[in-house]
């Protein structure tokens, strides 16, 4: 039977505050350079103090607990993303945490001596602890630079929220066959071109499955991606995502079996969820076959992709 849409991202969510962040800590993981909290409640309340809270509020002012059962779509979907941003190093857990205890009255020295370093770039009139905060979340975070250890705490401390929203950082895309060739994981590029053609003329796809199908094409062979990180990079919700892998009329050629779910398990596959899910052996015969590894709980090793493209450099005209 199938997982109901919004059951799909509360075990999402669930796993990665609770399994996947805490792993990443106690191994001392360096996609952040410091990990300042292991404890999974840490996790879920500096995450959701900023998705939830907008830096501004702590979370349970504004949803009863438990937070999982009571955020809906668009809140578990803005958790999911920052905490996906948190294991992909994109912001710095140390400066959310102590946004987090800010909120609830906390660490407040620390927090005035990092707001007033960044005072004379812009005057204001009367500033306040919340305009400080808002400006912590509406600076631009600098270039990507190597730099010392120290200056690198300050600068990330110094970053804003933004670079973990959906389309605030850059998306590579082969712009030639040329550069399509040299990733030797791709399928031909002729067949490349016959499987947007299908894509692009079906007659009853709605445009948002066109795309989706599409932009899962550039998944290579050998990698995996998430419903959440491709719901990311389309601006739309895992629910929509997953509802196009359920009824994708493509596949395999369309991988939607390189999908797995955020903490890495085996997601849905044919409208079933999980590694007891009728599908699911096939799922994990397939991906194995490409060359995808799991370790011994039944979770995929290494990174998600997450460099999508749209082919929009293949022509929509061009021969199968």
């Amino acid at each position: 039977m199938a997982m109901p849409d919004l059951e799909l991202l509360r075990e999402e969510w669930k796993t990665l505050y609770s399994d996947t962040l805490p792993e990443l800590a106690k191994a001392r993981d360096p996609c952040q350079p410091k990990w300042p909290v292991t404890l999974d409640h840490c996790f879920a309340r500096i995450i959701l103090d900023n998705a939830i809270g907008d830096g501004q509020k702590q979370w349970d002012k504004i949803l009863p607990k438990p937070a999982v059962r009571n955020m809906n779509e668009q809140q578990l979907q803005k958790a999911i993303t920052l905490g996906l941003r948190i294991v992909g190093g994109d912001v710095d857990l140390c400066q959310l945490d102590e946004i987090s205890l800010i909120c609830r009255g906390k660490n407040g020295k620390n927090y005035g001596s990092l707001t007033a370093k960044r005072a004379p770039q812009k005057e204001r009139q009367g500033p306040s602890a919340s305009d400080a905060s808002k400006r912590i979340f509406d600076e631009v975070e600098g270039p990507d630079a190597p730099s010392p250890r120290k200056a690198r705490k300050t600068d990330k401390k110094q970053s804003t929220l933004d670079t973990w929203h959906p389309q605030k950082f850059e998306q590579t895309r082969p712009t030639s066959e040329k550069m399509w060739r040299t990733n030797e994981q791709q399928p031909d590029y002729d067949e490349l071109k016959q499987a947007l053609r299908r894509v692009r003329s079906h007659p009853s796809l709605t445009p948002y499955r066109k795309r989706l199908y599409t932009v899962l094409l550039s998944v290579p062979r050998g990698r995996y991606t998430t419903y959440a990180a491709i719901s990311e990079y389309l601006k739309s919700s895992a629910r929509a995502v997953g509802n196009g892998m359920r009824n994708n009329p493509f596949a395999p050629e369309v991988p939607c079996h390189r999908v797995l779910a955020a903490d890495g398990s085996i997601g849905g596959f044919h409208g079933d969820w999980g590694k007891d899910g009728k599908h699911a052996a096939k799922k994990i015969e397939l991906l194995r076959g490409e060359g995808i590894r799991f370790d011994s709980r039944g979770k995929v090793c290494g990174e998600p992709f997450r460099k999508f493209h749209d082919f929009q450099e293949v022509p929509e005209d061009s021969p199968a």
